[in-house]
């Protein structure tokens, strides 16, 4: 995994990463997931298959929680799991901006011992306060570019 240098000074995850296997990808995420410590919003885009519920795994493996029990929540649209912190895994990819408004994830987002991952995350109406935007960017069939920035 190679770091590309980041232009701005930014808060705790920032910058530009290649990713040259899944594998990476997973062990990327879980580092980010081990840093944090409190609130955390992650509003991940990027085209199907690009790793998107990938990362997700390796953040709840970086909470402490078992990646094996994260899945794609597709269809229950919202997944929660205990771990160092609670870990909320949001799907929008079949919601259109209009039912994202009906969700009621403005209590999800407020709690401060929660971590908040959102694949599909252009979906969403309103971007929460302090949330990470994180593009998933295909570069070749294994290799992944993926860009933190805060969402403000």
């Amino acid at each position: 995994m190679t770091q590309e240098p980041s232009t701005q000074t930014e808060p705790l995850i920032t910058g530009q990463f290649i990713t040259h296997s899944a594998e990476e990808t997973f062990e990327l995420a879980e580092r980010t997931g081990a840093q944090l410590n409190a609130r955390s919003v992650f509003l991940l885009s990027g085209d199907l298959g690009a790793g998107k519920t990938v990362f997700a795994k390796g953040l709840a493996a970086g909470l402490e929680i078992d990646p094996a029990e994260v899945t794609s929540p597709s269809f229950t649209l919202i997944n929660e799991y205990a771990g160092r912190l609670r870990l909320f895994h949001i799907d929008l990819y079949r919601l259109d901006q209009d039912a994202c408004r009906e969700l009621g994830l403005e209590e999800i987002f407020a709690d401060d011992q929660a971590v908040t991952v959102i694949e599909w995350a252009e979906r969403l109406n309103e971007v929460p306060e302090g949330a990470i935007r994180v593009w998933i960017d295909y570069v070749s069939d294994s290799e992944r570019r993926i860009r933190f920035q805060p969402a403000a």
